[in-house]
């Protein structure tokens, strides 16, 4: 029971460390669907969406690899030229 909500303490974290900040800001609107469950693909209410959330929180470690996977986190050990050849085509 108290797993997701340290799960979700420790994404809190890792975002903050590894966010690609520049790809949040360019796509918040699509983040912010993610996170209502408002997109095309899984589409819930708001009560649904809570306890989606609480299930998807006990598995942090497939929560960031699906996030380092579509880019809004970077790498561990990626250097400060990994990130900007990642970002480099979101400017344009």
């Amino acid at each position: 029971m108290i797993q997701p909500i340290v799960n979700l303490f420790k994404l809190i974290r890792i975002v903050r460390e590894r966010g690609n900040r520049l790809l949040f800001q360019r796509s918040s609107k699509q983040v912010l669907d993610i996170l209502f469950c408002r997109n095309d693909i899984n589409r819930k209410n708001p009560v649904s969406a809570l306890f989606y959330w609480f299930g998807v929180l006990k598995g942090l470690d497939m929560l960031v690899w699906r996030l380092e996977t579509f880019g809004f986190l970077h790498l561990p050990d990626s250097t400060e030229a990994d990130r900007v050849r990642l970002n480099r085509y979101i400017d344009s």
